[in-house]
């Protein structure tokens, strides 16, 4: 298994069964997370910090980012990490190793960046809007109405899932992410408490369904 930019939920019971079943588990991050831990080969990835390039959000703004740091220790671009394991395995990409030349070569090959070119983004304040719609974006209203048809078709003698979703810190493990932090510790359990804390304690609030009924009812 190949994760790259991401983890197991801790709140999966069965991760630690399921990765000690892998023949060969890498993972690439940025952070030392309790999947990279658990990994065979850890590829550490540069921050956003570190590296050139572009990002691109849901509704299609293409936005500049430029390094303003050198990578730390051995780390490198996601770009570089997948180059140069691509050619390591015999395959080259066929482009140089630079951001610019990357970027040209997703706008013509993806239809949505027709047109861009890297020099339109060199303000990082004003994103630039792709060409045509993103792969995957949709309707929303034909997607609610494929929703409602599904809902409606479920069979009532079906399992139903009674179960509380993770949210919240179920989600994700923030410590992964806050242990980076002395101040955030009130976010992560078990990180050591820090001589100061300088931040406001946050809440997750949960409004009760008898309160909404009675909302609704304008009581």
């Amino acid at each position: 298994m190949y994760v790259a930019g991401s983890f197991l939920p801790a709140h999966l019971e069965d991760r630690a069964d399921a990765l000690s079943r892998l023949d060969l588990l890498v993972v690439q991050e940025l952070f030392l997370t309790e999947t990279a831990k658990a990994a065979d080969v850890v590829f550490p990835a540069a921050s956003f910090a570190e590296t050139d390039g572009t990002y691109t959000n849901s509704g299609g703004l293409v936005q500049r980012v430029r390094q303003a740091i050198p990578p730390v220790h051995q780390s490198k671009p996601d770009w570089a990490i997948t180059s140069q394991l691509a050619s390591a395995l015999g395959v080259e990409l066929g482009f140089q190793m630079s951001s610019s030349t990357i970027f040209l070569d997703i706008a013509r090959n993806v239809p949505a960046y027709e047109g861009l070119r890297y020099p339109l983004l060199k303000d990082e304040s004003k994103p630039v809007q792709v060409k045509h719609a993103l792969a995957g974006q949709r309707d929303a209203t034909a997607q609610l109405g494929e929703l409602r048809q599904s809902v409606e078709s479920l069979d009532d003698s079906a399992e139903k899932i009674t179960g509380t979703p993770p949210v919240g810190h179920e989600l994700f493990k923030l410590g992964v992410l806050t242990s980076k932090v002395p101040q955030f510790h009130l976010l992560a359990a078990g990180n050591p408490e820090p001589e100061s804390v300088l931040i406001s304690p946050l809440y997750q609030i949960t409004i009760d369904p008898a309160l909404r009924r009675e909302a609704a009812a304008g009581d």
